[in-house]
């Protein structure tokens, strides 16, 4: 295998469609991964980055976006006719970051999150200080703070005015160890066979699945959650009795949030963050 050649290898996907809540009143999806993508070209900082981009069935203007703001960027368009979907550019994703050997952390990344500046050079830096880091997220969930499924003692560092510590779960926005995730590749396989996020993530890090007062507890916090336990067994039985424990590691505060009404990490003025850049002038 050739050595790497970057510091970290990502993969975008991005759809023309909005959904759940978007904060700030975005309300055009042109406008919110312009934003999104200039906040995450900030926060690469000086790293070195293999980019992949997934335009799922969206207009030209994304492609010119896109373009337009990497063009010094080591950078590959996959641009699809018909739309594949949610499931179906994740497996896309998977299949790209799985196989690429440019670098040896690797990014999945959404079309709806807001980055701090130098925040995921920040966190290709703890990986790399942290070899028992199989993933991360630079996103505090406000579920962390809320949830029975999270109120857990884990490991933890602290780093440069950041708390890193051990989480159960997180999204479909994440780094990893290429490694980690070739050895995970069939777990996430299964978000594309109905199982949930939580489900898969509860499988990797086994740190509720496997315990059935959690299942019972979780009803408290909504059908969602217990439902993902059950889903974490159906899909990912044979990783939870045999499967390695993965570790998932969460900066707070956080270095980015997803942009959705009801799920804005704590801790950071975002409001601003969004004034600052939708209105520079200002």
């Amino acid at each position: 295998m050739s050595a790497p050649t970057h510091d970290l290898a990502v993969c975008y996907r991005i759809y023309p469609g909005l959904s759940g809540q978007p904060a700030f009143g975005l309300k055009d999806k042109l406008t919110m991964v312009r934003l999104n993508l200039e906040t995450f070209k900030a926060a690469l900082g000086g790293l070195k980055v293999k980019l992949w981009v997934i335009l799922d069935n969206c207009p030209p203007a994304y492609r010119t976006l896109v373009t337009g703001l990497f063009a010094d960027t080591d950078l590959e368009i996959i641009a699809t006719d018909t739309k594949l979907g949610n499931e179906g550019t994740f497996l896309k994703q998977l299949e790209i970051l799985c196989g690429q050997t440019a670098a040896e952390l690797v990014y999945f990344a959404e079309d709806d999150y807001l980055y701090l500046p130098g925040g995921l050079e920040t966190t290709v830096g703890f990986m790399r200080r942290h070899p028992e880091a199989d993933f991360s997220t630079l996103y505090d969930h406000a579920d962390y703070h809320a949830k029975y499924i999270h109120r857990q003692r884990g490991r933890a560092f602290e780093e440069g005015g950041r708390r890193w510590r051990t989480v159960a779960s997180t999204c479909l926005t994440f780094m990893a160890r290429r490694q980690a995730l070739a050895e995970t590749r069939a777990v996430f396989a299964t978000y594309a066979r109905k199982n949930s996020d939580l489900g898969l993530w509860l499988a990797l890090t086994k740190t509720r699945a496997v315990n059935p007062w959690s299942i019972l507890r979780s009803l408290g916090d909504g059908l969602f959650f217990t439902a993902s336990h059950l889903l974490a067994w159906r899909h990912a039985g044979r990783q939870l009795l045999f499967g390695r424990r993965q570790t998932l590691w969460a900066a707070t505060p956080a270095l980015a949030t997803h942009l959705d009404a009801r799920g804005l990490a704590p801790g950071v003025d975002w409001p601003a963050r969004v004034e600052r850049n939708l209105r520079p002038e200002a």
